[in-house]
């Protein structure tokens, strides 16, 4: 499924990773559990072409990053997590979920089944402007899953999230 071969990458004179080597195979979970600034960002950059290492590779299905017809092949299969400040102020959440869902060729009905397991009907129509960091964090989450690729990268998925209670 997903493998990262034998990576190596620095900044400067800061090693980030030496000759790292990971498997992830279809429909597993892997949270990565770390310390603050110990790459695992800059790891998910890596696995989505943002960061080139000096050394190894990203594969996924056999597939790798080698050109640019590779990189969409890759960032079909792949999503990942938004930032917040990735988000359109003037564009509403529902318009947010559409996007992602045409982005990634999925079907627009499934974004209302989104909204409804996700509790989000009561903002999900107001600009994202107007919504807090919680809204707009589910906002985010809600995007991954109306992509729907095999592969979701989550990096600080629960921040600004607040328990039910």
């Amino acid at each position: 499924m997903l493998k990262i071969n034998h990576l190596t990458l620095n900044f400067g004179e800061k090693k980030i990773f030496t000759d790292l080597s990971l498997a992830f195979e279809k429909g597993q979970i892997i949270g990565l559990v770390a310390p603050n600034g110990t790459g695992k960002s800059t790891l998910i950059n890596i696995i989505l072409h943002n960061l080139t290492p000096q050394k190894g590779f990203v594969e996924y299905n056999g597939m790798r990053y080698k050109n640019e017809h590779d990189i969409v092949k890759l960032h079909k299969q792949i999503c990942a997590f938004p930032d917040q400040s990735e988000l359109f102020p003037f564009m509403t959440g529902r318009d947010h979920l559409k996007l992602y869902a045409d982005l990634w060729n999925k079907p627009e009905k499934s974004v209302n089944g989104i909204i409804d397991e996700l509790n989000m009907s009561s903002y999900v129509d107001h600009k994202v402007e107007t919504c807090s960091l919680g809204m707009k964090q589910r906002l985010c989450f809600a995007m991954v899953v109306a992509a729907d690729t095999p592969v979701m990268l989550l990096d600080e998925v629960m921040n600004g999230l607040d328990p039910k209670t």
